[in-house]
């Protein structure tokens, strides 16, 4: 259970900090440890780290939507916006 917390955490980060492309990296990370965990421990293994893979990405997706929140309210600068101009 804690490493899904962890996924999730990590995702969300992830996600109010980076774009896309790091979370397909994240991803990669998290499906290699999935197999690794299927071969050295088992199915059950896999399952909980397959279940880690889904909470990184509900993950970015949180930490997306409070990138935007954080944006809308003038909390943060919009750095990490494409459509900013200085």
């Amino acid at each position: 259970m804690a490493t899904i917390v962890l996924h999730f955490m990590i995702g969300m980060v992830t996600g109010s900090v980076f774009r896309v492309r790091a979370l397909l990296a994240l991803v990669g990370v998290v499906l290699l440890e999935c197999v690794a965990a299927a071969a050295i421990m088992g199915p059950g293994a896999a399952l909980w780290s397959a279940g880690g893979l889904v909470a990184i990405q509900v993950g970015y997706l949180v930490g997306v939507w409070l990138r935007a929140v954080l944006v809308e309210r003038s909390l943060t600068p919009p750095s990490a916006s494409p459509h900013h101009k200085h």
